[in-house]
């Protein structure tokens, strides 16, 4: 049987029409608001012809006076317009294949503090005032002020739902509130010092043996090499890492030594078409080779061979090829094991992320400014100073100390003294059991000392 067309009646040519469907005795207004270029539909509530022409003639002039005045025409819930941009966000995470960054804390945001509270608002009716109140609900939810970090991301997926009712006509730049932020400056974030990774990485040998279940002992053992790395090279826990291949490896040839460079795919800070990377500490190679020995496609190959061919494959996966989502929980039970969960300084629970921080830190107390750090690093040299301004003092601490600056010895005691100290190589010595060459360590080093060590023997030789 053939579907009843809708009926249509035109109030004004061009302007004013009403509708009523097949399945409804009422009738709808259509009309048209030529100030913001657009046809809207409202409902007349009425079967009555007369009465439904009355009405949306009115309506058409209620719109029209609304967006001459610079108000909004349509208003709409809160909770509605906060839903599109939800999904919007969902896809864009979605197609990032990230679990971290800026748009999963919108999303969690939006549905977490935003959607629960201002919902049954209308987006054109929430003021400062409104706004205040959301703060102290925030503040009473949580038991506490939030950071001043946090706020910023409550305040930015806020204005993401304000933007997208002011592109759709729900409300105008003008009702947007302002938003405040009165959270505290963030302080110095839970790392570790010197001793106590020494201490991890020489734990971690038997932490991976002693685990009693197959899959944990390779979770371990991936975590043994994991530590390491996030700790010489400060790469991003998490997303930096789980999306870094074989073929987003280079070595390049810096003076007589090879370094690693690797091109960072997936990060907070990385942006499509917009190329980042970081050069990897010396001890990388031995932690890439040790996960080259437990990765069965590699057994025949040398890590030379693996980085020439370029593998479209995750680097750091188990021996079974997977990649782990419980580092996090290891990690947290190797810290409770050593007793180390807790940052002395900051007073706050050490996470994966802790050895990044403590990466960041070497390199700052090496005497680096933080605009050499941040393209390394790929954090703003502000963040840096804001953050790690704590080792400052002992950059100069001899100085400070008034220690003096020493006396100068014979060439071979200055040729030793000046050889690089070198602790993450250390460290991914004694977590892998593996040894880098001393000609790979610092060849220069080395070349110049046997260069001493001749003209010593030959100044000590008999005439």
């Amino acid at each position: 049987m053939r579907e009843k067309a809708a009926e249509t009646v035109v109030v004004r040519s061009n302007e004013i029409r009403l509708v009523r469907r097949p399945d409804s005795d009422r009738w709808q207004a259509h009309y048209k608001v030529d100030a913001i270029g657009r046809w809207l539909r409202k409902a007349t509530g009425t079967a009555d012809l007369d009465k439904a022409r009355s009405i949306a003639e009115e309506q058409w002039m209620e719109a029209r006076i609304l967006a001459r005045s610079g108000h909004p025409v349509i208003s709409k819930k809160f909770k509605a317009v906060a839903e599109i941009v939800q999904r919007d966000l969902e896809v864009k995470v979605a197609a990032d294949k990230t679990k971290r960054g800026s748009n999963n804390d919108y999303l969690a945001t939006i549905k977490g503090y935003l959607i629960p509270f201002f919902g049954n608002y209308n987006v054109d009716r929430i003021t400062t005032e409104v706004f205040n109140d959301f703060c102290e609900w925030r503040r009473n939810k949580v038991g506490k002020e939030l950071s001043q970090s946090a706020q910023s991301n409550h305040n930015a997926a806020l204005n993401l739902v304000f933007d997208h009712a002011v592109e759709k006509g729900f409300m105008t730049s003008l009702q947007r509130p302002v938003l405040k932020n009165t959270g505290e400056a963030g302080g110095r974030r839970p790392d570790f010092s010197l001793r106590e990774i020494e201490l991890i990485c020489a734990h971690l040998p038997d932490w991976v043996n002693d685990a009693r279940l197959e899959r944990s002992r390779m979770i371990r053992e991936l975590l043994a090499v994991y530590i390491p790395f996030v700790a010489a090279t400060g790469m991003r826990p998490g997303t930096e890492i789980e999306f870094l291949e074989w073929r987003h490896l280079e070595i390049h040839k810096v003076g007589d030594e090879p370094v690693l460079y690797a091109h960072i795919q997936r990060g907070k800070t990385v942006k499509k078409n917009k190329p980042m990377g970081a050069v990897l500490h010396r001890s990388c190679w031995l932690l890439l080779e040790k996960i080259r020995q437990y990765t069965p496609e590699f057994a025949d190959k040398t890590l030379a061979q693996v980085l020439e061919e370029k593998h479209a494959a995750k680097i750091f996966r188990m021996r079974d090829g997977t990649q782990p989502n419980q580092l996090s929980k290891q990690f947290k039970q190797l810290l409770i094991e050593l007793k180390m969960l807790d940052c002395p300084i900051t007073g706050d629970e050490r996470t994966l992320y802790s050895l990044r921080h403590y990466a960041i830190t070497q390199l700052v107390a090496k005497g680096l400014t933080a605009e050499q750090i941040q393209s390394q690093v790929r954090t703003s040299a502000v963040m840096i100073a804001k953050y790690y301004n704590h080792m400052k003092p002992l950059m100069n601490a001899a100085q400070f100390a008034g220690q003096g600056a020493g006396q100068a010895g014979d060439e071979i005691s200055q040729i030793i003294n000046n050889t690089p100290n070198d602790n993450m190589l250390h460290f991914a010595e004694i977590s892998t059991g593996l040894n880098l060459s001393l000609i790979l360590q610092s060849k220069p080093a080395v070349d110049e000392l046997r260069e001493a060590l001749a003209q010593a023997s030959a100044g000590a030789a008999p005439n």
